[in-house]
């Protein structure tokens, strides 16, 4: 590895958040703050890294979490270099969520943690927002990102909790969620406009429909969606048009999708039932 350089993207989703992925193999941060959250993974070799007078190895299954005006440094532990990929989460979006989980104070209290469960689930998550597609997935990078960022300061935040009162989903309205996932599946849908139904913040109606149901908001519809993709294939539609009616964004993807839950593809689905 002999380039150096780093990659730079935006996402509407959550438009202050800097998403990044560098291949370093001599560069070395001098020591230096950042104004956000920065949450990071190395994807080969490794990092380390002076904190508040103590060394940390970044290294694959850990993960960095460095708090807003933390002073910290870093270089390649390797002569072969390192890849790394970064989120730079806003204060803001923080502040949103600790405010829904009823907590006073946040920040993590260590810069690095093994955490091989959210290592993976920080590259998926960060391979999402950096996909062109990104916008048509906004329901699940959604909720994708406030589950994973919920996760590491539930897991990893020094936190005070505070009594908050919250309303509840009432069983009534998750059946009127689940109806309009049935009928209009077909439709992209918001997470604020799915809470905003029911009188909810986006993170109350996350954490009380999986509550309700055991999955996510995402995780239900895109269920429904492979369900009646596999009626439509037994009727011997074409998976081109399956993909679009029931709200995929093109074959291939309804393709992944369809294999991961069933293993195997639509079109040989469609030839065993035929």
């Amino acid at each position: 590895m002999t380039e150096e350089k780093i990659e730079y993207w935006r996402n509407p989703i959550v438009p202050e958040m800097e998403l990044s992925t560098a291949s370093f193999q001599h560069f070395e941060f001098a020591q230096h703050v950042h104004l956000d959250y920065h949450i990071g993974v190395v994807t080969q070799g490794g990092q380390k890294y002076q904190h508040k007078g103590e060394s940390y190895h970044l290294s694959k299954g850990c993960i960095s979490t460095l708090n807003p005006d933390e002073a910290h440094n870093g270089q390649s532990v390797e002569e072969e270099g390192y890849q790394a990929n970064v989120m730079s989460i806003p204060i803001t979006y923080i502040n949103q969520i600790t405010s829904e989980l009823s907590i006073r104070e946040q920040f993590f209290s260590s810069p690095l943690s093994w955490a091989p469960d959210l290592h993976q689930a920080f590259l998926h998550l960060h391979k999402n927002l950096t996909s062109p597609h990104a916008k048509q997935a906004q329901l699940q990078i959604e909720t994708s990102l406030m589950a994973f960022t919920t996760e590491l300061f539930e897991r990893y935040g020094s936190v005070k909790k505070l009594s908050h009162q919250q309303h509840a989903l009432s069983s009534q309205q998750v059946v009127d969620i689940k109806s309009q996932f049935h009928d209009e599946m077909h439709n992209v849908f918001q997470l604020d406009d799915l809470a905003a139904s029911v009188g909810l913040s986006k993170f109350q109606f996350l954490r009380q429909f999986k509550a309700a149901t055991g999955m996510t908001p995402h995780a239900y519809l895109k269920r429904v969606r492979l369900e009646y993709a596999k009626k439509a294939l037994a009727k011997g539609e074409a998976v081109i048009d399956i993909a679009l009616q029931v709200g995929f964004f093109d074959q291939s993807h309804l393709n992944k999708a369809f294999k991961q839950a069933f293993l195997i593809t639509p079109s040989h689905f469609q030839k065993r039932v035929i």
